[in-house]
């Protein structure tokens, strides 16, 4: 016969713990499992439209979305704006391929991956599609950011 069970969702009360401004009201000693949490810091809101063709959007694709857009970090946060567009496209296959475009608005001007980018097929899976596009988009967004920063020094001469 088995013990009692630990039915505490000790990933939650970390969350809770975190989210909640007074100390934590379960003592370390109550739960050794649960180890200290790094202080988590929200993703920035990135002012960008997130567009759905040829199926149903859903929230999960859209979701995937804003986290790229978070893992861009400090490249992303001078964006004033932007479209992601995920396109679903039969190419005469029996399964659907997705395919990524995004314009995203920069001050130095607009950052366009769209499908005619080498890093950025169509692909089987919504999700490798999306991250194959902002991989694409980080590339982009580092070359400039080296142009930038290589003219600013004057090495570029």
């Amino acid at each position: 016969m088995e013990g009692p069970v630990d039915t505490t969702d000790h990933a939650r009360v970390a969350t809770d713990a975190l989210a909640s401004p007074s100390p934590s009201p379960i003592p370390v000693a109550a739960s050794p499992s649960l180890m200290p949490v790094a202080k988590v810091h929200p993703i920035p809101h990135r002012p960008c439209r997130i567009t759905f063709q040829g199926f149903t959007g859903s929230e999960p694709p859209r979701i995937e979305v804003q986290a790229w857009l978070g893992r861009l970090g400090a490249l992303t946060a001078p964006m004033t704006g932007g479209e992601v567009t995920i396109e679903a496209v039969d190419q005469g296959r029996k399964e659907r391929c997705y395919r990524v475009r995004m314009e995203l608005v920069m001050p130095a001007g607009p950052l366009i991956v769209g499908a005619d980018h080498p890093a950025n097929p169509p692909h089987e899976d919504v999700y490798v599609a999306i991250r194959n596009a902002f991989r694409a988009a980080r590339r982009e967004l580092e070359l400039r950011l080296a142009e930038r920063q290589g003219g600013r020094d004057g090495s570029a001469d």
